[in-house]
């Protein structure tokens, strides 16, 4: 699967919703590395192999290999972590119309972003007025 992955990132006509999309499919990959490394460092009390503290600095170095999930996915889309968060944000959100425009091309994922924000906004101020 990872590689029908990578060979679809690879393509050069996908806009950079459709590779936060693709990159999408790979959170549960990260999500699962990230955790293991949770357990591992529960195992060694936070600290990494050696346990003793490095010559630079007071205290014992943490475990090397954290993986931030969502700057791994952003990565793996080619995207900064701010314009993956907001795609994601698009593609979860229940508004198919603002989801297709943004597909599509007709409008840029930050102006999608703040549509929708707006949107949010904007019903959450009609229920406070009610």
């Amino acid at each position: 699967m990872r590689w029908m992955l990578d060979i679809q990132l690879g393509r050069r006509n996908l806009s950079p919703i459709q590779r936060i999309a693709v990159a999408e499919k790979y959170r549960p990959i990260y999500e699962k590395q990230a955790k293991e490394n949770l357990k591992e460092g529960g195992r060694k009390g936070g600290l990494s192999n050696s346990s003793k503290p490095s010559q630079n600095s007071s205290k014992a170095s943490t475990i090397d290999n954290n993986i931030d999930v969502r700057a791994k996915l952003a990565e793996t889309a080619g995207e900064s972590t701010d314009t993956y968060s907001k795609g994601k944000k698009i593609l979860d959100s229940d508004d198919e119309n603002l989801k297709q425009e943004v597909l599509s091309g007709e409008k840029s994922i930050h102006a999608g972003y703040k549509e929708l924000t707006q949107d949010k906004n904007e019903k959450n101020q009609i229920q406070i007025e009610k």
